[in-house]
C-alpha cells in the first residue's frame, strides 16, 4: 500500500523524464521563477552568451558561444502549443550592459508576441526572498505536474506531490510580487527603446 501511495504521489513520473530538455519537450505549460536572471529559456543570445560565460568562467569562449547557441534555440525546437509563464526580477535586466538589456527586453517582446509566452517582471527594489534558485513546473500532456530546480552543480527532479506542491506555493507568491502583465509589458518597451 505504501509503494502504490508514492507512485500516486509522484504522479507516476517515468524515469526518463530526468532533465529539463526532456521534460519541456513533453509539456503543455512550463511555468519558470528566477531570483535573479532572466529565464535560460527566454534568453536572448547576447543575454545566453552574458550569462553562460558568467556561470561557466573556466570554458572557453568557443564552448560559451556553443552552449549559448543551443540554449537560444531550445524554445524554437518545442511544441508550437507550449505555453511559458516567467517570473522573474527587472533587476535581471537592468544589472547587464545596455546593448544585452536592450536586446533581451525587445526578445521578450517578440515572445510575448506571439501569444506564448508570458512574463511578469518583479519591480527594482523587491526580492523573491523565498526563491533561493531558479525553478520550473511543468505540466506534461497526461496532466501530471513535474518540477525541476536548478542548482550550480546541476539540476533536480522534484516529482512527489509535496515538493511540487512547494514549488508552486512559491511560484504564486512571485507572481503576486510581480509587476501586471500591462506594465511589464510597458517596462520592457521602455528599456528595448532606451
Amino acid at each position: 500500500m505504501r509503494i502504490l501511495e508514492e507512485v500516486t504521489q509522484t504522479d507516476g513520473v517515468a524515469p526518463w523524464l530526468s532533465d529539463d530538455k526532456q521534460l519541456s519537450e513533453r509539456a503543455v505549460t512550463i511555468e519558470v521563477v528566477t531570483p535573479v536572471l532572466v529565464p535560460a529559456l527566454l534568453e536572448s543570445p547576447l543575454y545566453a552568451r552574458y550569462a553562460l560565460a558568467e556561470g561557466r568562467p573556466s570554458d572557453p569562449m568557443s564552448r560559451i558561444e556553443a552552449l549559448a547557441k543551443d540554449r537560444c534555440a531550445h524554445l524554437g525546437s518545442l511544441s508550437e502549443d507550449l505555453r511559458v509563464f516567467a517570473t522573474f526580477p527587472e533587476s535581471g535586466l537592468q544589472g547587464v550592459s545596455r546593448a544585452v538589456r536592450k536586446e533581451q527586453a525587445a526578445h521578450l517582446l517578440g515572445l510575448i508576441e506571439s501569444d506564448r509566452v508570458r512574463v511578469h517582471m518583479v519591480p527594482r527594489g523587491s526580492i523573491l526572498a523565498g526563491v533561493t534558485s531558479p525553478f520550473q513546473i511543468y505540466k506534461l500532456r497526461d496532466g501530471s505536474r513535474v518540477a525541476t530546480s536548478e542548482h550550480t552543480n546541476g539540476t533536480i527532479v522534484v516529482n512527489e506531490a509535496p515538493g511540487v506542491q512547494r514549488l508552486q506555493e512559491l511560484a504564486r507568491n512571485a507572481l503576486g510580487s510581480a509587476l501586471p502583465v500591462d506594465d511589464t509589458l510597458r517596462r520592457l518597451k521602455e528599456i528595448s527603446d532606451e
